[in-house]
């Protein structure tokens, strides 16, 4: 394990273990200050997905000579979804800038803010359907489906790296698992904040040092 790692993941761990003994010792502190809108929390959130983003952008920059086009693409476009995540996090600088929502965001965003995330559509938060339900699925399938699928069969394996996607070591698929069990220990409504932040970070190491991290290392060339 690399030093990021060690001092990463501690530090995870450690934001988690706080904000549950805050959200049973003093709840509006937790609700209020730790897990608010642009609070230390959401913050650090925002840190991870930008961090992922630019090892990403690096990786197609400097790994198209060896793997071509189409790998540098899929690293862009992995780069973008991290980039959008961490945007919609911060509703895209909004309340940093002190920006005024547009019209359709302050009549169909539930906080009225600008960003996806929190838009109604059909009386239904998008926020619960596809950054709730269908996240959540997908999580469950990247986590415990294809580890599995990547190992044993070579065709997925072949097309997995072809895509340069990032497979989970069972270190992570552990670490991930218990994180979601202390994110249950939380007490009041406001979970789904530590949650994000635990999942991100996992993710942004899972970058850094993946199951199938020789794809991404030019040693693994002839030059």
């Amino acid at each position: 394990m690399k030093m990021l790692e060690k001092i990463a993941y501690p530090l995870v761990f450690l934001v988690a273990i706080v904000g549950v003994y805050f959200s049973w010792t003093d709840l509006p502190f937790y609700e209020g200050v730790y897990v608010r809108e642009d609070g230390f929390v959401e913050w650090l959130t925002v840190v991870a997905l930008l961090s992922g983003a630019f090892l990403s952008l690096y990786r197609a920059y400097i790994l198209k000579p060896f793997r071509g086009t189409w790998f540098s693409i899929c690293l862009v476009i992995l780069a973008a979804i991290l980039i959008f995540g961490a945007g919609e996090e911060i509703s895209w600088g909004q309340r940093i800038f002190n920006i005024q929502s547009p019209e359709f965001f302050q009549t169909h965003n539930s906080q009225g803010e600008t960003n996806i995330h929190n838009l109604i559509v059909g009386g239904k938060k998008i926020n619960k359907i596809i950054f709730g339900t269908i996240l959540g699925i997908f999580v469950g399938l990247y986590f415990l489906v294809l580890p599995v699928l990547y190992r044993k069969i070579e065709k997925v394996k072949t097309l997995i790296d072809s895509f340069a996607i990032p497979v989970p070591k069972v270190f992570h698929i552990v670490v991930y698992l218990i994180l979601v069990g202390l994110v249950e220990l939380i007490e009041g409504g406001k979970k789904g904040e530590i949650l994000e932040f635990a999942g991100c970070w996992v993710f942004t190491l899972l970058i850094f040092a993946p199951y199938n991290r020789i794809i991404y290392s030019r040693k693994s060339f002839e030059r």
